[in-house]
């Protein structure tokens, strides 16, 4: 917006806090996001080189870390599997994540780099140039508008420059700026769809339908009727020398007293007595009549809407209903075979590759810059579901 410092992310600049929320209220979105950020972690980060054979062919060389020990102690020091796992779940929530290189006192090496939480980073306004040139970081994002990002005790201010550059450039530009860190406008993730058609929140909405009409059912299911004749009945010559407040605190505390008894989990299988009176003709008159209505929410009633609405989600995020343990989420169907459950699994991990590619680029960016081994690269081990007659164990390795 116009005479903002800084560039909100969605309407009212709540879309991470938004999109978080919702996911977290649906079952199967919640499983499939845990389940799309261990498929992109797999086995964890792992070294390796590449040479050919004599047919030809490519062949893969595991490298110990021992074997390269500034690399080993630079991922010790940044204790490189929480990193990893933390711009993991970024990138898989909001594709984008924001880690700080810290660079060494001379400026030469890349000492540490840490993980900023995305949903609170936010990209500075263009500057004169047109060019944004900083990131500003709070837990405020997203809970508050009109964040002031001159308060450092609330935003910290990190320098944001183009990873594109080479070392030189990047090396000139901090020395030329006084700063110590480099940071690698808001992308949207493929999945975000269903929170744009609707999806998501026809799905979470199913499940507060029903609850509400579980807790307030008796509305739905009785008619109560009370003959007036009860009241005069059962309170004699009181009744008629009763203030009007009095008579309808009497009434509302007896059609309270029904109430509980009809509604609610707890009250299940009771039984309610009613008083009977002669008519004026001598006939038996209940003095409380409780008609029970066709009941329009019946056991299963908008679980084909659920069933629908969970499928989008899961098929937007790109997870096979069976990887999570299910047929057709909501539906009638089973969890699927183990074959199902196999290769999907494999599919899943095979088509993370290009998110692999954007993960790992913060590690090939600190291999180049400090130096290291260019032989040496950087994979996630998978664990590749196999069968028994392939495998004893069901499982193996490989990149």
């Amino acid at each position: 917006k116009e005479g903002k410092k800084y560039i909100e992310w969605g309407d009212s600049d709540k879309f991470p806090t938004t999109i978080a929320k919702a996911v977290r209220k649906n079952g199967s979105a919640s499983s499939a996001m845990r389940v799309k950020e261990r498929a992109h972690y797999g086995n964890g980060l792992m070294l390796y080189s590449t040479s050919k054979s004599e047919a030809g062919k490519k062949v893969i060389n595991y490298v110990s870390f021992d074997e390269q020990p500034e690399i080993e102690q630079f991922f010790k020091r940044i204790k490189h599997k929480l990193f990893l796992q933390e711009i993991i779940k970024d990138l898989e929530w909001f594709n984008v994540c924001f880690p700080e290189f810290v660079l060494s006192v001379d400026r030469k090496k890349i000492h540490s780099v840490r993980r900023q939480k995305t949903a609170w980073c936010r990209y500075a306004a263009p500057n004169d140039n047109g060019f944004v040139d900083r990131i500003y970081v709070s837990s405020k994002f997203g809970t508050a508008s009109n964040i002031d990002v001159t308060d450092k005790t609330l935003v910290s201010e990190i320098p944001l420059i183009n990873p594109y550059l080479t070392r030189e450039e990047i090396i000139e530009y901090c020395v030329d700026k006084n700063i110590d860190s480099d940071e690698s406008f808001y992308p949207e993730a493929d999945w975000h769809s269903i929170l744009n058609s609707g999806w998501l929140e026809v799905a979470n909405s199913v499940p507060e339908y029903k609850l509400n009409i579980f807790k307030n059912q008796v509305s739905i299911k009785y008619i109560i009727e009370i003959d007036e004749r009860y009241f005069s009945k059962t309170y004699g010559d009181d009744w008629r020398n009763y203030s009007i407040e009095e008579k309808l605190k009497i009434r509302e505390t007896l059609i309270k007293a029904i109430t509980d008894e009809l509604s609610g989990n707890t009250n299940s299988g009771k039984s309610i007595s009613s008083i009977m009176f002669e008519d004026d003709k001598g006939n038996q008159v209940s003095a409380v009549k409780i008609t029970p209505i066709d009941d329009k929410f019946k056991d299963g009633s908008y679980l084909p809407e659920a069933e629908a609405a969970n499928s989008e989600v899961l098929f937007a995020m790109g997870v096979d209903p069976s990887v999570i343990g299910a047929g057709i989420p909501g539906g009638k169907l089973g969890a699927g075979s183990g074959s199902d459950k196999r290769v999907a699994f494999n599919i899943m991990q095979a088509l993370k590759n290009p998110d692999r590619d954007v993960s790992l680029s913060p590690m090939e960016f600190i291999q180049d810059f400090n130096e290291w081994d260019p032989k040496v690269k950087f994979a996630y081990e998978n664990t590749e579901i196999t069968t028994l007659d392939k495998n004893p164990t069901s499982t193996q390795n490989g990149i």
